[in-house]
């Protein structure tokens, strides 16, 4: 049965902003989840379109928005880490597609064909292959005309995802559509200002928190103190990406030392970084354990990460660092792993203890405590 989270919608608007409510994905099993983060970062400097990621035992990441193509209702994993929008086909072939809203062009007034096929390699053999067409699009109660858009005829997703598809938000032109949505809507002047704010929900202290985005402003009920705001880096090794420095990590307040370039990444679920640098921090938190590079800690640990962005340090409370059951019942395994990106991937492991606004009008990103609502 395809996902129908259309009826459980609430739409709130002023004169500010437009505020969508998210929904979080069920899990899957860890190695899955290792297996396509894999993929997702396999060749980061080229990537376009990617597969958001879920863990089990987790439901603090992996965020989805309904939205409507050529009138007919899909959810999407919003993601600020790729630049394109696709969904399923109605001819999609896969066994895969049978479980979601497939796009229909004959349903469509609006829709456009365009004389153009696309594939997206994950690495290991899994693929998004099929048809690229325009139509209105409807995000937040926003129409934007004329946006190029993927239709899945293999889709990469299964049953145990739960959206559709992906809408990616970062600010580079994609694979399929040029210019990207936000781009689309800022060209068509449909927002006072273009920018998103992100409230995550911290289910794992609150099982009722809110998940939702701002379009067009920021609302102060989401979150506490001041937003500070990041200038984006220089942006030679991934143009039009949201990267940002993080000038330093603490443990407990003591730093390990670190300047590095961050990705802000709404569809990653963890954080991933430098071995040496991701090291260093399990060294300052005893009974930490690598297997096969797989981090662990103790369940129970009281220890305060924080990450530093513009000399403000943000907390991750020791409850978001913990991830799922490892092979004993004393440790869990972390949400900070290593990988050999170049640059760290900062997604909802930390991303949900901050209101987190990407600015598109001013190319910077902001931050501010998020409060549990």
């Amino acid at each position: 049965m395809a996902i129908n989270a259309f009826s459980d919608v609430v739409s709130i608007s002023d004169s500010n902003y437009i505020r969508i409510e998210l929904f979080k994905r069920e899990s899957i099993s860890p190695e899955k989840q290792r297996a396509l983060m894999t993929m997702k970062y396999a060749r980061l400097f080229g990537r376009d379109t990617v597969i958001p990621l879920v863990n089990e035992q987790n439901k603090d990441f992996s965020y989805y928005s309904p939205i409507t193509i050529g009138g007919q209702n899909f959810t999407v994993d919003l993601d600020t880490g790729s630049s394109d929008l696709w969904v399923p086909g109605i001819q999609c072939s896969s066994t895969q597609c049978g479980t979601h809203n497939r796009f229909d062009p004959a349903k469509s007034s609006t829709f456009v064909p365009l004389q153009s096929n696309f594939s997206i390699s994950y690495g290991t053999g899994t693929a998004i292959n099929g048809t690229i067409g325009q139509d209105t699009v409807i995000f937040g109660g926003i129409s934007i005309t004329n946006l190029t858009f993927g239709i899945a005829l293999i889709d990469g997703f299964n049953s145990l995802y739960e959206e559709d598809g992906i809408l990616g938000l970062a600010r580079r032109n994609g694979q399929l559509s040029n210019p990207g949505i936000i781009q689309r809507i800022k060209d068509q002047k449909l927002l006072n200002q273009t920018i998103i704010g992100f409230h995550l929900g911290r289910y794992k202290l609150n099982n009722t928190d809110q998940s939702f985005v701002n379009l067009g402003g920021t609302d102060a009920n989401a979150y506490i103190g001041n937003i500070v705001y990041n200038n984006l880096a220089n942006q030679t090794q991934l143009p039009g990406s949201w990267i940002i420095s993080l000038s330093n990590i603490q443990v407990d307040g003591v730093s390990i030392g670190i300047n590095s370039p961050a990705l802000i990444d709404t569809g990653t679920p963890n954080i991933i970084g430098d071995t040496t640098q991701v090291t260093k921090i399990y060294a300052m938190i005893p009974g930490s354990s690598s297997n096969n590079g797989v981090w662990s800690i103790p369940c129970n640990t009281t220890k305060i990460i924080s990450l530093v962005f513009n000399n403000i340090s943000y907390n991750i409370s020791p409850t978001e660092l913990i991830k799922s059951s490892n092979q004993s019942g004393s440790l869990c395994e972390s949400e900070i792993q290593e990988g050999g990106y170049g640059v760290w991937v900062i997604g909802a492991a930390f991303l949900s203890n901050v209101y987190t606004v990407f600015d598109y009008d001013n190319l910077r990103i902001g931050f501010a405590e998020s409060k549990v609502l």
